[in-house]
């Protein structure tokens, strides 16, 4: 049966239960200890009787003297609890009786059993052998009267409802006290709870200087008190951060919507009503294939998040670009339970990112027109020396043909060699020139070494004319990559170069190291032209930001170089003032240092 009433009563009554029952026992206990010394010390005495009467009883037998039954029943009345006594010869026969009330009583037959002590009806038996020197003599049979338990209980029964009563007033009495002792700590941490009812008295805590299992419970209730405290917090945090401007939806391991926020409605134009009980594959727009869901997933079961750009379907239809992350909840035990996803619409921020990239393709574009006067320059100036090697070969040709003047087949083989040679350089460039102009950006797999001999060759004649020295250091390295970005992006360093020597009257150097270092294309351009002013040097990559002041800026810019390598191409662009040895001699410049991960 369930106990549904006050746990103080409840704790006396048990108290008060402990205290008679354990009186009882002891008290039994007691008895049963008094009355087993009384039935050692009664045996005790029989034996003791025994040896008393033995010498009388030696007489008796031996000597047939009549007088010593007299001394025999005269010591016997020496011993108040022995009842009567019987002296039986060896064969059995009685030789004398004694009563202690001189009554004739009824003497049994002398038993042949092993038992020498009996105890029946309050009357111990005990059976003793008579001797006298040792030497048998007969049987002595002495019954003793002893009390039982009960008689015990009848004698002492004043005093032990005395005893009692005692014990049951001072059991109360403790009872209550150690109760109230033990309840009150209870009591004080049931009406303390009962007063946390609003957030705000989650601050207060409950005070005590027990130094036991209430003092770690005191303890164990503050901290579940600021852990409710905490946790309300955070679900207010929550509360707030769930209604967002992202769209936000809460599914169950089966992928099932739970829960869904204000702005999944404003961005998919499903209500909750619509959505939950749905998966989130009711927004799927088909674009994604399967390979895309099926990495997707992957990640969540290895990393338990995922995130990227996916194209969802509107309500209405109209697709929705978004940034989707998605993260798994797990158990204590390691198992998803549920996923937590947000997003945003970025649809408008992909049309500014297009609308953004067409401009910045025009302003490329725009950039190498402004090229182009110098370009055709740097052209017209490496055409000169092959159209003349064309032009000088051709007319002496004509002058032998007009004037018969006879030549060999291997001169002619040799003419018609260089005029083609001449003819497939100026090919080449025109290839060139046509590549670098071309609008289509498309990765391809080009060589480093082949990009920067093409990239120089455009604009290599003013190099020439000013008589830089290029060192070159190049390694073969392939990249899959933006290769006209990229021949943009060195030939407006080296031009940047050329124009800082040609302000020099030095000599005038430019290294240009190409390397792999830590799975990475490293390309670096150094001049000796004094390095960048320290009061500028952090400023060069910025937008609308020129050094030259008295000179009409062409090209594309440090700023859109940088824009290029670390936007497109997914590089870095970095420049620092350095000093180096070239031929023993001690140069200071400025590095631009290029670096592409090699996919």
């Amino acid at each position: 049966m369930r106990y549904t009433g006050s746990i103080k009563k409840r704790l006396i009554f048990i108290i008060l239960l402990i205290t008679v029952l354990t009186s009882i026992v002891g008290y039994s206990s007691f008895v049963y200890w008094s009355l087993s010394d009384h039935q050692k010390s009664t045996i005790k005495l029989s034996k003791t009787v025994g040896l008393v009467l033995s010498q009388n009883i030696a007489q008796l037998v031996l000597l047939n003297k009549v007088s010593a039954a007299a001394d025999i029943s005269s010591q016997l009345k020496a011993f108040n609890s022995l009842d009567n006594m019987v002296l039986y010869k060896l064969d059995g026969k009685v030789l004398l009786q004694y009563s202690r009330n001189n009554q004739t009583f009824d003497v049994e037959p002398l038993t042949k059993s092993k038992d020498k002590f009996i105890f029946t009806d309050n009357i111990l038996k005990s059976f003793i052998n008579a001797k006298y020197q040792d030497t048998h003599l007969g049987y002595i049979q002495l019954n003793f009267k002893i009390n039982s338990m009960w008689d015990i209980f009848i004698q002492n029964i004043m005093i032990l409802v005395f005893i009692l009563s005692f014990m049951f007033m001072l059991s109360f009495l403790l009872a209550i006290y150690f109760a109230k002792q033990f309840t009150q700590p209870i009591v004080k941490l049931v009406s303390f709870l009962e007063d946390i009812k609003l957030l705000d008295s989650l601050d207060k805590k409950i005070i005590t200087n027990e130094n036991n299992e209430y003092g770690k419970l005191y303890k164990e209730v503050n901290t579940m008190l600021q852990r409710i405290k905490t946790n309300q917090e955070s679900l207010k945090i929550a509360a707030v951060a769930f209604e967002t401007q992202n769209g936000m939806t809460i599914t169950d391991k089966d992928n099932k919507i739970l829960q869904i926020n204000k702005a999944f409605t404003d961005i998919t134009g499903y209500t909750a009503s619509e959505a939950i009980g749905q998966t989130p594959a009711v927004l799927k727009s088909g674009i994604q294939g399967d390979e895309f869901y099926k990495e997707m997933y992957q990640s969540l079961e290895k990393y338990n998040y995922w995130g990227g750009e996916i194209d969802n379907r509107h309500k209405d239809g109209n697709i929705v670009k978004e940034y989707l992350t998605i993260n798994s909840v797990l158990d204590d035990k390691g198992d998803t339970i549920y996923y937590v996803a947000s997003f945003s619409d970025i649809t408008l921020q992909k049309e500014t990112e297009e609308k953004l990239k067409q401009k910045e393709i025009i302003l490329v574009q725009q950039s190498k027109m402004a090229l182009m006067g110098e370009m055709l320059e740097n052209i017209a100036h490496q055409w000169r020396q092959p159209l003349s090697l064309i032009t000088t070969i051709s007319s002496g040709m004509q002058v032998i043909k007009e004037h018969d003047l006879g030549s060999t087949k291997e001169e002619d083989i040799k003419n018609f060699t260089s005029i083609i040679d001449a003819s497939q350089y100026l090919s080449q460039t025109i290839d060139d020139f046509k590549n670098f102009f071309n609008p289509k950006k498309q990765k391809v797999v080009f060589n480093l070494k082949d990009t920067y001999a093409k990239t120089f060759n455009i604009i290599s004649s003013k190099f020439t004319i000013l008589n830089i020295e290029i060192c070159k250091n190049i390694d073969d390295i392939e990249l899959n990559n933006l290769e006209n970005e990229l021949m943009q992006v060195i030939m407006n360093i080296l031009n940047n170069a050329r124009d800082e020597l040609e302000t020099k009257d030095q000599k005038r150097i430019i290294l240009v190291d190409i390397y792999e270092e830590n799975k990475n294309a490293v390309i670096k351009i150094t001049d000796n032209a004094g390095g960048v002013p320290q009061n500028i040097i952090n400023r060069i990559f910025d937008s609308y930001f020129t050094t030259k002041e008295n000179k009409d800026g062409t090209g594309i810019g440090l700023h859109m170089s940088k824009e290029i390598i670390e936007k497109h191409i997914d590089g870095t662009l970095e420049v620092e003032n350095t000093t180096y040895n070239h031929e023993s001699i001690e140069y200071t410049g400025a590095c631009f240092t290029i670096t592409i991960p090699i996919k």
